[in-house]
């Protein structure tokens, strides 16, 4: 009882779409159920005969049938010559179980409209042409009621014209003296101006009698709808038209549904620029097409895009996104082809004769960029390809022009860079890298390194900072130099972070089991971490599965984060309450104060390696040096060196009254068992 109410439900979906669909035995072919526009195109007889006779009037199955496979487990769509009908058709396969877990296939026929037309004009043509005449009343009702559609007619010799009653419900129009509705006086307003070109497309001089296009038509209240109008020229036997029929349906949703797709897929929303899936296309072609003229690719971005993002507000960010898009229209040559990537990275192609014009291209861009109303400065780094080898992929070649823009970022000197051939060995080598990084992980290549730190009053090791090897099965020990930019780049960092802390974690735990005094351990804290992971759960978890007190353990903060995210304080504030010490690395290296470093939750400031060596060398450099740890120490701050190579660096840090010195003066980072010999048996 349940699976014929089933497959009643079934049969009652199936009547109300405005496809054909037929289900039919995947074993012999024949015919289960037909819904109404099937049995409309193909007689009601249809439920009573098999697939085969129904398309093709044989009595055996098809020679080339596209359905014949061994299992059909999928749907999928093929095109299918109807013989029958002298029409192409597409149709749909969906495999489904009937009743009594029967296999069967759901034919849908996705041109059903056009196969009820063509179905149409093959009877005209058999009747003669008083019968025709005499069976056109009956022909507009079929057509009307399977297609819901409506209907235009113009009888040749008769020169008479039908429309049914939906065009003066639809467009106020009563009747039509032109099938062509440009040239029809109450019909002539009625194509949406832009898309007349398409619609003059169904009268073009072409030998098919059947035409379609899609356009938008004016409703009699103004809005403008997307319709898909058919027109069908029926022939006499000497090849005279004699009848125009024509249809008009409305494909509205499913037409503005697809162009809202397609403009999705093709333009930025936020700033109504071609996205880059559409200039690859474009770009693409316009390099492939036009061999006579040389292009370049440009890339360029925002320099502290984030930090605007952070300090002004993402609306603000959207705004200067939005002003970039606004000086590329305007000042982008007309040939041209520009995109936004993501975020705040944009794309050019351009056509130049000599590299002189690329780089005045450039200052025009940047100069328009930085003029605005914005109450901070725009700037941006370029980064510049010249194309010489046209089968290199578009994508690759973007890549490149984006390289060489990182060589110049950061550069108050030079904003623009062209791609050099050592770029590409770069890429090849991050290629490499980029590769095994996951298998790194996985393998345990990655080697936890110490580097000392010593108390500068007792000269004895204090800590020791944890750092990161990498020895590769093939090419040998790979410096963090080689594999931390790129790890910071493409995200993995994070991954090697965690991997990192937990070694820290694990170790101070053995050594703690073995009845070893542990040495507290400095691990590096990533910006990753606070934009994209949940650093104080992170830190809770280790701490409870080591069972390790917090004080074993301190966290060094690289001093631009303190810029570049809001978030930072809140979650070194909870990391602090914890009982972590908190540090903060490469203290000089950017543009912190010891006001900035009053306002932040911290235990110790690191100074960095480039800030001494630059202050040590003038006698004004060794005052800021000395006031710098002067005033940390009133700040209840502890202050460790990094980077003290030379024996004079150690008399001045003594002497300035600095806490902790780390270097090569004293021991360069290595493996856990070297350290374990070096401090425990210190300790005896």
């Amino acid at each position: 009882m349940k699976e014929n109410q089933a497959k009643g439900l079934a049969c009652q979906i199936m009547d109300l779409s405005e496809q054909a669909m037929i289900v039919i035995r995947k074993n012999d072919y024949s015919v289960v159920y037909a819904n109404a526009k099937a049995r409309a195109i193909f007689g009601e007889d249809i439920a009573s005969i098999t697939c085969y006779r129904m398309v093709e009037g044989e009595d055996t199955p098809c020679k080339a049938c596209p359905f014949q496979m061994n299992e059909m487990n999928a749907e999928q769509i093929v095109e299918r010559y109807l013989r029958s009908f002298d029409q192409t058709v597409q149709i749909k396969v969906t495999p489904l179980v009937w009743e009594d877990g029967e296999d069967t296939l759901v034919y849908t026929i996705l041109d059903s409209d056009e196969l009820l037309l063509a179905k149409m004009n093959l009877e005209a043509r058999a009747q003669s042409y008083e019968e025709q005449l005499r069976l056109s009343g009956e022909l507009y009702q079929t057509v009307v009621s399977q297609l819901r559609t409506m209907v235009f007619e113009y009888n040749v010799e008769q020169n008479t014209f039908y429309i049914s009653p939906l065009f003066q419900e639809k467009f106020g129009i009563t009747e039509i003296h032109n099938v062509d509705f440009l040239l029809d006086e109450q019909a002539k307003n009625l194509i949406y101006e832009p898309d007349q070109d398409i619609y003059q497309m169904l009268f073009a001089d072409r030998e098919d009698d059947f035409r379609e296009v899609t356009c938008r038509l004016r409703m009699k209240n103004g809005q403008l709808v997307w319709y898909r109008i058919c027109i069908q020229y029926i022939r006499n036997d000497e090849g005279k038209t004699v009848r125009v029929i024509g249809t008009l349906k409305d494909v509205d949703e499913a037409t503005r549904s697809y162009e809202t797709l397609r403009y999705r897929s093709e333009y930025d929303t936020l700033t109504n620029i071609p996205n880059v899936n559409r200039f690859y296309v474009d770009a693409g072609r316009m390099i492939e097409e036009d061999e006579t003229r040389h292009f370049a690719i440009i890339s360029f971005d925002i320099d502290k895009f984030k930090l605007i993002n952070d300090l002004f507000g993402m609306n603000t960010g959207d705004e200067v996104l939005k002003h970039i898009a606004d000086v590329l229209r305007m000042k982008a040559p007309e040939s041209s082809m520009y995109c936004r990537v993501h975020s705040d990275m944009f794309l050019l192609c351009v056509s130049y004769n000599r590299r002189g014009d690329l780089i005045r291209l450039v200052e025009k861009l940047r100069k328009a960029i930085y003029k605005n109303e914005f109450s901070f400065d725009v700037n941006t780094t370029y980064g510049i390809y010249l194309v010489t080898d046209i089968t290199i992929p578009i994508n690759l070649m973007c890549d490149r022009a984006t390289l060489a823009a990182r060589t110049v970022k950061g550069n108050a000197m030079n904003f623009c860079a062209f791609y050099d051939e050592q770029y590409r060995t770069e890429i090849l080598k991050n290629t490499e890298i980029e590769q095994d990084m996951n298998a790194a992980i996985s393998g345990k290549q990655f080697l936890m390194y110490l580097q000392p730190k010593y108390n500068l009053v007792t000269g004895k090791i204090c800590g020791a900072e944890v750092l990161s090897r990498w020895k590769h099965p093939v090419k040998g020990l790979i410096q963090p130099n080689d594999f931390i930019p790129l790890f910071e780049r493409n995200g993995f960092i994070l991954r090697l972070d965690e991997y990192m802390w937990e070694e820290a974690c694990r170790t101070l735990a053995r050594w703690r089991d073995e009845g070893r005094d542990p040495v507290p351990l400095s691990v590096n804290i990533s910006r990753y971490h606070i934009q994209h992971n949940d650093l104080v759960g992170a830190w809770k978890h280790l701490i409870k599965k080591y069972n390790i007190p917090t004080s074993y353990l301190t966290l060094e903060i690289t001093e631009t984060f303190f810029y570049d995210s809001k978030d930072l304080y809140d979650v070194l504030e909870q990391l602090q309450a914890m009982g972590f010490r908190l540090e903060v690395d490469d203290f000089g290296a950017g543009y912190s104060s010891l006001n900035m470093i009053r306002q932040i939750p911290v235990d110790t400031i690191k100074i960095d390696k480039d800030f001494l060596d630059k202050k040590l060398a003038t006698d004004k450099g060794k005052i800021v040096i000395s006031h710098t740890i002067a005033m940390a120490k009133d700040l209840k701050l502890d202050v460790v060196a990094e980077g003290v190579e030379t024996k004079e660096h150690v008399d001045f840090l003594k002497s300035s009254s600095c806490d902790i010195a780390q270097g090569f003066f004293f021991a360069k980072p290595m493996p856990v068992d070297e350290f374990e010999k070096i401090y425990f048996e210190e300790d005896i």
